[in-house]
């Protein structure tokens, strides 16, 4: 049996799932990609009015809940509140 094939965080593929993802979990929020490098991705949620409403969030491995809504609130609610709060998905101003 061979084991599974676990997509890279570096792959096109990867990135359009994410930002995907992040635009229909946090709707308020834009997400940007700021950095993809190496086995690396990094993104930060913008509202409307350009704040930042998290800090960068880095995701250095893809793993089955990479993607899912609990995983990335939880990833934005460890990398820390900004000036302008977390997006109101996540109980933020």
């Amino acid at each position: 049996m061979t084991a599974s094939i676990k997509p890279s965080v570096a792959t096109p593929q990867f990135r359009t799932a994410l930002l995907r993802t992040l635009k229909n979990d946090f709707p308020s929020c834009e997400p940007h990609i700021q950095s993809a490098e190496g086995e690396r991705v990094a993104f930060q949620l913008f509202d409307a009015d350009g704040n930042a409403r998290s800090q960068l969030v880095t995701i250095n491995r893809h793993t089955t809940a990479t993607l899912t809504r609990s995983k990335l609130s939880q990833m934005i609610q460890n990398a820390g509140e900004t000036e302008t709060g977390f997006p109101k998905e996540l109980g933020g101003r």
